[in-house]
């Protein structure tokens, strides 16, 4: 079952509980029913019942929205500290009566963590989207979740194994091969626990795993001692990384409820009863809510990147981290003589496999270590320091760090923690923005005594100064032509706003603004840039490359869903991007298609972060621009489903195929049996049946255009040859299913490089809005929602006149997957902009307007339309040269209604960007030139437009039998309104 939805927490949910978990409760491995219906129901019971008061069972993860904050998306917004200031002191951060325990927030006990909304509002204010945010003591990774939540990168670091182990499992992704490895480990919990043995003979058997515990018997009691370490040498051996950490987090929660340890902020013996048998319900229930409380998260931060690190924060001030790397810091450091981390998290740490000791030596504010070394504020402030040095080493010019502090109490003595480490800040280089001061809670207080007074805790801003630095912008490893060079100077000085020296597409240095460095991300046709310490990719090397090392010495332009369908005439997707970049846009702008094709500015303004709108007459073209950007929307785990789910079909599908055609529309059955044989024609219908039945939406659409992209592979038609046209030797069958599997899983693999890849965004993702409908109609524009001055950039590749028969190229998927019978073609292809085909009446009336003056063209464009058709009238040329003066009346009119309706749309001072290209055609038996460039721009100047320039392009030509007539040259004509 393939469901066309982003969450699918119930069903999963559903589908956890009725078909993985309670057969395997009631039967054994082979589904026999192993104990009666009495046993498995009062085994049922105890697990519903069983310590249902205890704080490590209760259900957790609020299922309320998570909150918005006021974000930023300009690093210029950076610059003014004091608009800074002005919008965190506009924040009441008391936050009363907000839900903090939303997504994964709650997964986990932790004592003295920041509520979200602390970090939520930091990040958002302080950060831009794909920015790397440090908490450098990151505790249960509330900072960290935060971060991937709204768009940035996380690394969290702190001392306490506990933390990191917390904060893996709120970030993590369980898929289905995680989730049938903890069904396995609940099966056989559940299963041991109906032949449970005695308590001593449990322990004896799992003594290794069970840690060594001063006075254990104070601690634990045999009960919980063998099921615990039971359920340890379980997790110990499974082999998925977030199987075993969701497992481990739950072995975590339920430790203290197992012992004596009165709770979780008291660190005294306190006896209690713990039946034989209930540490194992426990761990079952608990490990159910976690995977629950993941799952629900897993749609909203499924893409973020995020690196735990259990480590000395100290170490920051040493190669931890590489020099000025980190966008943003927040955090919260340990409160002086406030809270003992390692002590109440001490039995968790040894069930875990740590030593607290270890922890207890580097633990920061630590209560117990001022009492045992009769340590004071100083030494808590020397050991801030060194922190600090580190976090101001790796902070990045001109950025922030944010740190929540509270006053410290020594000897009855009251410190104040956030002046006194601004003091040091500033002794380091940072500049001090401000202190905030915000309200506790009672009941958010510390639990140790010396901290108790505290009724306020301060959030420090600080800044490391902008200072000017140089930094070198790397070109792709492969060639550049020469107007990509053109291009590469004008995007870094519209992004950058520096001056560009001359250079022929290689290294480039320059002195720049910090805050303009973020920006360098964006860069298409340079792939990195840094300093002698740090060197990052741009958005586009990432996507293009993923994250190897070594960059391609190749050009991809078939990256994330670019390659989903062979489509003639497309422009490559990198001069779209480099197009949108020199227009500097804002991260608001909308940016419209007439022409959208297979959807190539549509996905590159998608991929780009702007709103993206287009509409096209052809009907498969329109599908597979959908498709393009609606399948990065959906549920990764759906898309895998759905291609999983067709190569089990395809493995089990029946050897001899009947004769089957109720997928095809039997108007097209005679065509098709044309330039099919009998064989591919069931394979094509048996796939289409299996996918129609199986999927909806967005992943049909998918699975269906993945078909229809090696249908001429596996027709008659001579895959070289642009026009349809038989092979000389025709196919008696073809190996759809192989073709097909492998096309499926080379697509799905440029997907998946995508989703690792989607968290390093600098921008969110636009929606974007694809019809199939013709741009001469102002009905389509109002359909696409697009009314007057409303796009900020026009960027398409319009139909050059009389260039390429698009519908005739795409024939076979239009007749195999939309009915289209050669008549409905036709009728396509004669209301195309730019089509070859005309009826005699209506070659006829064109050739009188031209003969007579008669249309509003500009008059350069008439006079060279009526000295062609009085130049072809009198030659001896063949019907196709004779129809062309009227077929380029047709395609310039078509065009003046276009632009026209792009300049209505079209905002005050936005740009248009026509790619086009000149014609050729033979005349008196010598080709020429039609300057379609020229008309083009006559006509875009007569409707209101505004000539910025032109920018020469040139593009490759593909091995086509037509080569002769094909554009080897074309212009960018760069238009203002």
């Amino acid at each position: 079952m393939i469901l066309n939805v982003i969450s699918t927490v119930e069903y999963l949910h559903k589908i956890f509980w009725d078909v993985i978990l309670y057969p395997r409760i009631f039967g054994d491995f082979n589904g026999k029913m192993s104990k009666t219906n009495k046993q498995k129901d009062q085994l049922l019971l105890g697990l519903i019942n069983s310590s249902t008061n205890d704080q490590d069972i209760g259900e957790f993860g609020s299922n309320e929205e998570s909150p918005t904050y006021l974000e930023i998306d300009s690093p210029d917004q950076l610059r003014d500290t004091e608009r800074v200031k002005s919008d965190l002191k506009a924040v009441d951060w008391r936050f009363l009566n907000d839900e903090t325990g939303f997504l994964t927030h709650d997964v986990h006990p932790y004592p003295a963590k920041f509520i979200p909304q602390i970090p939520g509002h930091l990040i958002s204010r302080l950060s831009l989207r794909g920015d790397l945010v440090l908490d450098p003591f990151g505790g249960s990774g509330t900072t960290a979740l935060e971060a991937i939540r709204l768009g940035r990168r996380a690394l969290s670091i702190d001392a306490n194994a506990v933390g990191t182990l917390v904060g893996r499992v709120k970030v993590c992704n369980l898929d289905r091969v995680a989730i049938n490895e903890i069904n396995t480990l609940k099966n056989i919990i559940i299963t041991k626990l109906i032949d449970l043995p005695n308590q001593e003979s449990l322990c004896a058997e799992y003594q290794d795993y069970i840690p060594y515990i001063h006075n254990i018997d104070k601690w634990f009691p045999l009960s919980s001692r063998g099921e615990l370490a039971f359920i340890r040498s379980r997790i110990a051996i499974l082999e998925n990384d977030q199987a075993r950490n969701t497992s481990l987090l739950a072995l975590s929660r339920i430790i203290l409820g197992s012992s004596f340890q009165e709770s979780e902020t008291r660190y005294t013996s306190k006896y209690k009863k713990v039946p034989q048998g209930d540490t194992l319900k426990r761990f079952v229930r608990v490990l159910d809510n976690v995977v629950l409380s993941v799952m629900r998260t897993q749609a909203i931060i499924r893409y973020g990147v995020c690196e735990f690190i259990t480590a000395d924060t100290k170490q920051l001030a040493h190669n931890l981290r590489p020099s000025n790397s980190v966008d943003l810091i927040v955090t919260s450091p340990p409160y002086g003589n406030a809270n003992d981390y390692h002590l109440y998290h001490r039995f968790r740490l040894l069930w875990l496999g740590y030593e607290p000791g270890q922890f207890a030596k580097i633990e920061i504010g630590s209560h117990l270590r001022h009492q045992k070394e009769s340590s004071g504020f100083d030494s808590y402030l020397g050991e801030m320091k060194q922190s600090l040095t580190g976090m101001f080493r790796v902070l990045k010019y001109g950025r922030y760090a944010a740190l929540v502090i509270g006053d410290a109490i020594y000897e009855n003595v009251v410190y104040q923690g956030a002046e006194s480490i601004a003091d040091i800040s500033q002794e380091l280089g940072f500049e001090k923005v401000c202190i905030i001061e915000r309200q506790l809670h009672k009941t958010k207080r510390s639990f140790v005594a010396a901290g108790r007074r505290a009724t306020t805790e301060k959030i420090l801003i600080l800044r490391k100064p902008p200072v000017k630095i140089s930094v070198n912008f790397q070109p792709p490893q492969y060639r550049l032509w020469p107007y990509e060079v053109i291009l590469r100077n004008i995007e870094l000085e519209v992004i950058l706003g520096a001056n560009v020296p001359k250079n022929n597409g290689e290294k480039i240095e320059l002195v720049i603004d910090p805050y303009n460095l973020t920006k360098t991300r964006k860069l298409v046709f340079t792939h990195s840039f840094g300093t002698e310490q740090e060197e990052e990719k741009t958005w586009q090397a990432i996507i293009e490359n993923g994250f190897t090392k070594q960059l391609s010495a190749r050009k991809e332009p078939k990256y994330v869903t670019h390659g989903l369908h062979p489509y003639k005439g497309k422009f490559y997707p990198q001069l779209a991007k480099a197009l949108i970049n020199i227009c500097g846009l804002k991260s608001d702008a909308k940016i419209f298609d007439p022409f959208c094709g297979s959807g190539t500015t549509l996905l590159e303004g998608y991929l780009s972060g702007y709103q993206t709108f287009g509409c096209d007459i052809h009907p498969l073209a329109a599908k597979i621009a959908k498709t393009k950007i609606g399948i990065l929307e959906v549920n990764p785990d759906i898309v895998r489903q759905a291609v999983g789910t067709m190569s089990e079909k395809i493995q089990q599908s029946p050897s001899n195929l009947a004769d089957d055609n109720e997928q095809f529309d039997e108007n097209c059955l005679e065509e098709i049996q044309r330039w099919f044989p009998k064989p591919v024609m069931s394979k094509i219908n048996w796939l289409l049946r299996s996918i129609r039945r199986n999927s909806e939406g967005v992943v049909r659409d998918f699975l269906e255009v993945v078909l229809s992209s090696i249908i001429r592979e596996i027709s008659q038609q001579d895959p070289n040859d642009l026009r349809i046209r038989k092979r000389k030797h025709p196919i008696q069958d073809a190996d759809v299913f192989g073709m097909y599997l492998n096309s499926l899983n080379i697509k799905l693999q440029y997907i998946e490089k995508f989703w690792l890849a989607r968290g390093y965004s600098p921008s969110s993702f636009k929606p974007s809005k694809i019809i199939e409908g013709d741009s001469r109609n102002e009905l389509t524009l109002e359909r696409l929602g697009l009314k007057e001055n409303d796009v900020d950039m026009i960027l398409t590749s319009p139909p050059y006149a009389t260039a390429l028969p698009y519908i005739d190229t795409d024939r076979l998927s239009l007749l195999m997957f939309f009915g289209l019978a050669s008549s409905d073609r036709r009728q396509i292809e004669h209301n195309l902009v730019g089509s070859r085909e005309i009826t005699n009446g209506e070659r006829k009336q064109l050739e009188g307007t031209i003969a007579d003056f008669s249309t509003a063209l500009p008059m350069g464009l008439r006079t060279y339309l009526r000295d062609l058709f009085n130049r072809t009238s009198n030659s001896d040329v063949g019907f196709r040269r004779k129809n062309m003066p009227a077929l380029l009346l047709r395609f310039f009119c078509d065009m003046d209604i276009v632009l026209r309706n792009c300049y209505k749309v079209l905002k005050e001072y936005g740009e248009a960007m026509i790619v086009i290209g000149d014609n050729k055609m033979k005349v008196d038996g010598n080709y020429e030139k039609i300057t379609t460039i020229d008309f083009i721009e006559d006509i875009a100047n007569s409707a209101g437009f505004k000539t910025v320039e032109r920018i020469n392009i040139s593009v490759s030509t593909e091995n086509l039998v037509h080569i002769k007539n094909a554009i080897t040259e074309n212009v960018v004509l760069r238009l203002t309104k």
